[in-house]
């Protein structure tokens, strides 16, 4: 009967400590607010992806710029570097990611690294084909 007793006991414990584990104590972090929410199911390159570039890299990376040597004013020029094959996820995706081996985008002075939504808009146009559309 002390054997079921401490086993009780025991599991009780152990099985307490572990579902307070699992929680987080911060609501916002728990349970996310749906305006936080970042839609990826239809993202287009004229409506979301030329909008975040022409906001976040445009300041260095524009036709006729030939400091920066890589102009993003372009389709042609975008896609190629998004489907290159270059580094761990292809030029454009690394760079803003910051992961995979290309040089971290954008870059400077006060320059962040792009919000997580705009990443996963561009990771999935990039994962369906970098199209036109």
């Amino acid at each position: 009967m002390l054997k079921k007793i401490v086993f009780a006991a025991t599991f009780f414990t152990v099985f307490t400590i572990l579902i307070q584990a699992c929680v987080y104590h911060k609501g916002d972090q728990q349970y996310p607010s749906a305006n936080n929410s970042c839609d990826t199911t239809n993202v287009s390159y004229r409506v979301d992806i030329k909008a975040i570039l022409d906001e976040n890299c445009s300041p260095c990376h524009y036709e006729g710029n030939d400091v920066s040597f890589i102009n993003l004013y372009d389709y042609e020029t975008i896609s190629g570097l998004a489907l290159d094959g270059q580094f761990t996820y292809g030029t454009l995706l690394s760079a803003v990611m910051h992961e995979g081996g290309a040089p971290e985008m954008p870059k400077g002075p006060g320059s962040p690294k792009l919000q997580d939504c705009d990443i996963n808009k561009i990771a999935a146009w990039v994962h369906h084909g970098a199209k036109d559309n």
